[in-house]
C-alpha cells in the first residue's frame, strides 16, 4: 500500500509541501484501515499500475495530475502522444512493464499471504479519522459560506462553481486525489454541455455580403493580466514592445478598459453581445462570436494555453466548445510552470498556411498570469533582480515589489515576442485579408504608488486600464481604407470591451439584423458610459487617494 506515496514523496521533493505529505500518509493510513487486510489490495491496481506514469508527469511539470490534464489526455491521439514522450519510448515502454509485473506479483502473494490488521489502533484510526474528514470540510463549507456573503451576486453562476477548499487539498494526494480528479472532469464537462446545449439552437441569422477570392483571416487574441501601464506601446519607460513598436500597420488603443477585473467574467463579455451591467448573468442566452462567424462560412478555431476548467475557466470555455477545433496546448495548471505562449506559434502557422479561405481565430494566452516568472523562458529573464532570483516570495509582500515588477515586466516582454511571431505569420499571407484584435481579459495592481495591494480582482484603476491594439495586412488596408482611416481617428478614445465584438463583425463586413455595432471602433462611434463591476461609471467614479480603488 506504501508505495501508493511514491508520486507524493516524489512532489514533496519539489514543492516541500509538508501539509499534502502528511495528509496524503493519513489517507494510506484510513485506506488500510479500511481494508483492515492487504488481501484485497488488487482493488487499487489501477492507481498501482499508473504510478510510472504519474512520476513521468511529475518530473515534467513538477506538479499533480487533474481534470484538466486528464482532458488534454482524451483529446490526444497517437502521433502528439509520441512526441510529447520523445524518442525513448521503447525504454519507458519496458520499464514500465516491468513494474506492472512486480505488482502483478504483489497482489498475489499478499491475496495467498495476507497481513490482518487486528489490532485495536485499526477502530481508532477509523473513529478519528472519520471525524477529522467529516469536520474539516463541513468547517470549509461554513468559511466559503462566509465568503459568499462579500461576493458580488451572480446570475446562474453554476458555470463558477466554488469549491471546497479541503476537497481541494485531498485532491492533491495520490490515489485519493486522482478519483477526484476524474470527478471533477466529468462534472466540468456536464456543465459545459449543458450550458451549450442551452444556446444550440441560437442563431445570429448572420450574412457576410462580400464576392471575394482573396483569403480572409480574422484572429481575436486574448491576453491575460496584461496592464496598460507596462507597455512600451503606451509610453512605459522600459522597452517591452521591442518588436510590435517596429511593426507597422498597428494601432494602438490607449485608453480600453476591462469591465471586470476577473477573467472568468471579462471573457464572456469580449466575446459575446452581453451589456457591461449583465456581467454577472453566466446564462446569457445568445452563442458567442465564434458561432457569427461560423454562420457566413468561416472555419473557426480556439488555441489555448489556459486551463479548461474550474471556476475562473469553465464558463470560457462554454463558448470556445462553439469552435470547429479546440485545442488546448498547456499541460499544467496556470498556477505552475507549463508551456509557455509561444507554442502556439507552430500550431497557428500550420492553420494559417492551410487551405482554407475563410477562418477566424481565437488565441487565449497566459500572458502575465501569476506566477509572472513562469510565463517566460530563462532568455528573457531580462529585468532583474525577477522572481528568479529568490528562492521563496509571495505576490501580496510588498518587499517582493521590485522582483515582481521585474518579472512581470519579463512577461510582457514574451508577451512582446509572442504577439509579434503571431503578425509575422500572417504577414507571409501576402494576399489575405487579415486582421488581428488584440486584448488583455484585465489588468494588475503592483505596488503602486504606496498602495500595498497586488493582484488582481480587485477595484482598483489598474486592475481595469488594459493593453489593446489592432493590426492589419496591407490588403486589408487596401480594400478597406476608410475603415483604417476611422479606426487611426479612434485609437485614443475613451472604449472598453464591449467594443470588441462590434468591431471585429465589421472589420468582416458580416451583417447582423437589428445589430448596429454602434460601439465598433471602425466606424465613428459616440461616447457611452464604460461601466465596470456592473454599474459602476469609471470616467465619473469616486477613487482613494492611494489605491485608487474605485467607490
Amino acid at each position: 500500500m506504501w508505495l501508493l506515496l511514491l508520486p507524493d514523496l516524489y512532489l514533496y521533493i519539489s514543492q516541500h509541501n509538508i501539509k499534502v505529505l502528511a495528509l496524503s500518509i493519513f489517507v494510506i493510513i484510513y485506506l488500510c484501515a479500511i481494508l483492515k487486510s492487504n488481501k484485497y489490495l488488487f482493488l487499487f491496481a489501477p492507481f498501482f499500475l499508473f504510478i510510472p506514469v504519474y512520476l513521468y508527469y511529475i518530473s515534467i511539470y513538477q506538479t499533480n495530475i487533474n481534470e484538466q490534464i486528464l482532458s488534454i489526455v482524451l483529446e490526444t491521439d497517437y502521433q502528439e502522444a509520441i512526441a510529447f514522450i520523445g524518442n525513448k519510448l521503447f525504454i519507458y515502454l519496458v520499464f514500465w512493464i516491468i513494474w506492472c509485473i512486480g505488482c502483478l506479483k504483489l497482489f498475489y502473494k499478499n491475496y495467498k499471504s495476507p497481513l490482518i490488521w487486528n489490532h485495536r489502533s485499526r477502530l481508532w484510526v477509523l473513529i478519528t479519522g472519520t471525524l477529522y474528514f467529516i469536520l474539516t470540510y463541513a468547517l470549509n463549507l461554513n468559511l466559503d459560506a462566509q465568503a459568499e456573503e462579500f461576493l458580488p451576486i451572480q446570475k446562474d453562476s453554476f458555470l463558477t462553481e466554488e469549491k471546497n477548499p479541503y476537497i481541494q487539498d485531498i485532491k492533491k494526494t495520490y490515489p485519493i486525489g486522482f478519483f477526484i480528479s476524474i470527478s471533477d472532469l466529468i462534472k466540468e464537462q456536464k456543465k459545459i454541455n449543458f450550458s451549450f446545449e442551452k444556446k444550440k439552437k441560437f442563431k445570429f441569422n448572420a450574412k457576410q455580403n462580400l464576392n471575394m477570392t482573396q483569403k480572409q483571416i480574422y484572429i481575436l487574441v486574448i491576453g491575460e493580466t496584461s496592464r496598460r501601464k507596462n507597455w512600451q506601446l503606451n509610453g512605459y519607460t522600459r522597452k517591452t514592445n521591442p518588436l510590435l513598436s517596429q511593426q507597422k500597420n498597428i494601432v494602438n488603443f490607449n485608453n480600453m478598459l476591462s469591465i471586470s477585473s476577473a477573467t472568468r467574467t471579462s471573457i464572456p463579455m469580449i466575446l459575446t453581445r452581453k451589456s457591461a451591467d449583465q456581467i454577472y448573468n453566466y446564462n446569457f442566452p445568445e452563442k458567442s462570436i465564434i458561432s457569427a462567424f461560423k454562420e457566413v462560412g468561416f472555419k473557426t478555431y480556439w488555441l489555448s494555453t489556459q486551463q479548461k476548467f474550474g471556476n475562473f475557466d469553465t464558463s470560457t470555455s462554454v463558448y470556445a466548445k462553439e469552435a470547429d477545433q479546440v485545442i488546448f496546448l498547456n499541460k499544467a495548471n496556470y498556477t505552475d510552470a507549463g508551456e509557455h505562449d509561444n507554442v502556439m506559434i507552430p500550431v497557428l502557422n500550420k492553420i494559417i498556411h492551410s487551405n482554407e479561405k475563410k477562418q477566424f481565430i481565437v488565441l487565449h494566452t497566459l500572458g502575465s498570469h501569476y506566477n509572472y516568472a513562469h510565463r517566460y523562458p530563462k532568455e528573457y529573464d531580462i529585468f532583474r533582480p525577477s522572481l528568479n532570483d529568490l528562492s521563496k516570495y509571495s505576490l501580496q509582500e510588498v518587499k517582493y515589489k521590485q522582483q515582481l515588477v521585474n518579472s512581470y515586466d519579463n512577461s510582457i516582454l514574451f508577451t512582446d515576442h509572442v504577439l509579434n511571431g503571431f503578425i509575422e505569420i500572417l504577414k507571409q499571407q501576402k494576399d489575405a485579408e487579415s486582421f488581428l484584435l488584440y486584448t488583455s481579459d484585465h489588468g494588475e495592481d503592483l505596488f503602486d504608488n504606496g498602495c500595498e495591494k497586488s493582484g488582481h480582482g480587485l477595484r482598483t484603476k489598474h486592475n481595469f486600464e488594459i493593453a489593446s491594439f489592432a493590426w492589419y495586412s496591407d490588403t486589408y488596408l487596401k480594400n478597406n481604407q476608410q475603415k483604417i482611416a476611422i479606426l487611426n481617428q479612434n485609437k485614443d478614445r475613451k472604449i472598453n470591451q464591449t467594443a470588441i465584438f462590434p468591431t471585429l463583425i465589421q472589420a468582416a463586413k458580416i451583417h447582423i439584423p437589428e445589430y448596429t455595432e454602434e460601439k465598433s471602433i471602425i466606424s465613428p462611434f459616440k461616447d457611452y458610459p464604460r461601466l465596470v463591476l456592473g454599474g459602476k461609471n469609471f470616467d465619473s467614479a469616486q477613487y482613494d487617494k492611494i489605491c485608487k480603488e474605485i467607490k
